[in-house]
């Protein structure tokens, strides 16, 4: 019998592609996917519209736990994250949640720290790979994801709204990571192996955030028709 876990989902292909491996794996079962979303209903990292995340989850077939914020800072993710951890082990006794994290060791050990603290465990199975190797493997293996926000101090804003291609990929700056894991772009997946259906999305107009970052600001498309 497959171990019952939650998987921190960001509507990005890092997450997408572990929920994948898992699901195809023998080792768990992800019984939920777990987002952090601020209280104008955006999600904290990707900015990205929650009924869209909301649509993602019902094409793939899971809930969706929704962590609320008021202030998208530390002290109320760290809450929200262990009040969302004491919920599942209450109601189906999880104590694991993955994250689709693959280098960042100070991340890695901030969140493995605070959940050893209260009882529960992280799970990184992306860890250490190779992430020019593994972008390029997401897109050849059919995956396909918009790019939702842009670091402008490391690309333009002429990349937001664009699916993610080996030609855009080869063609992104030498001093960047290609997929993106220090934050130099945020991804949304609409259409892949884990969904029962492609998801309909429009871009609103594009929100600057502070002095660098640019955001798509991805919502549902009024008819649900197409992008």
């Amino acid at each position: 019998m497959r171990e019952k876990i939650v998987l921190a989902f960001s509507s990005g292909k890092d997450s997408a592609v572990l929920l994948h491996e898992l699901q195809t794996g023998n080792q768990y079962e992800v019984v939920s996917l777990v987002t952090t979303c601020t209280k104008e209903g955006k999600t904290t990292s990707h900015h990205i519209d929650e009924r869209i995340v909301e649509e993602q989850a019902e094409s793939i077939g899971l809930p969706l736990y929704k962590i609320k914020m008021d202030v998208f800072n530390a002290i109320e993710f760290e809450d929200g994250l262990i009040n969302a951890m004491n919920h599942f082990k209450e109601t189906c006794g999880v104590t694991k949640i993955a994250y689709g994290d693959l280098f960042l060791e100070d991340v890695r050990v901030y969140k493995e720290q605070l959940l050893e603290k209260f009882g529960f465990q992280l799970l990184v199975p992306l860890w250490g790979r190779d992430t020019s190797e593994f972008v390029c493997s997401i897109v050849e293996s059919g995956w396909k994801a918009v790019i939702a926000a842009v670091d402008t101090e490391k690309l333009t804003q002429d990349y937001l709204g664009k699916t993610l291609t080996k030609e855009m990929i080869d063609r992104f700056p030498a001093n960047m990571d290609p997929c993106g894991e220090n934050g130099e772009y945020h991804t949304f997946v609409y259409d892949g192996p884990i969904f029962n259906k492609p998801i309909s999305y429009q871009i609103e107009l594009p929100e600057e955030k502070g002095d660098r970052w640019i955001f798509a600001n991805l919502a549902l498309t009024p008819d649900g028709k197409g992008n």
